[in-house]
């Protein structure tokens, strides 16, 4: 049984982590712009880094459904930034890449997010950094 102190604690640290990912998400959004979604570009990085990802793989990288990340690969591909392809390997996977303006729109969006880690992160130092990333991979 956790102490009164350790539940009052526990408690203002999810308030405050509710708080910083709902600004997070809408702040991040607000640099992407009104073409992108935080979803998209994150979709449009796992498939720059990892090359020709399918659905599946994809849905498991960024931990959603496949349903999500079918409908989030079908509006990448209506904006014309990724193709699908059938695997020659197995006929049953369809593989995605991003295409040339994938590629530029994810670069330019890439350059925006970086810019805005940086701002939003500037007033911790280095070592507070390093305790948190120590603090969420003991999590």
């Amino acid at each position: 049984m956790l102490e009164n102190d350790t539940k009052s604690l526990i408690a203002e640290l999810e308030l405050s982590m509710r708080s910083f990912i709902r600004d997070y998400r809408k702040e991040l959004n607000e640099v992407l712009g009104d073409g992108f979604t935080s979803s998209e570009f994150s979709f449009l990085r796992a498939i720059h880094e990892n090359n020709c990802q399918n659905v599946t793989r994809l849905a498991t990288l960024l931990n959603v459904s496949n349903s999500h990340a079918t409908s989030v690969m079908d509006r990448l591909e209506a904006k014309g930034l990724l193709t699908r392809t059938r695997s020659e390997k197995d006929r049953r996977v369809v593989v995605f890449m991003l295409t040339e303006e994938g590629e530029k729109i994810f670069n330019s969006l890439d350059k925006r997010r970086e810019a805005y880690m940086e701002e939003r992160f500037n007033k911790l130092s280095h070592e507070e950094i390093k305790e948190l990333i120590r603090i969420f991979k003991s999590l």
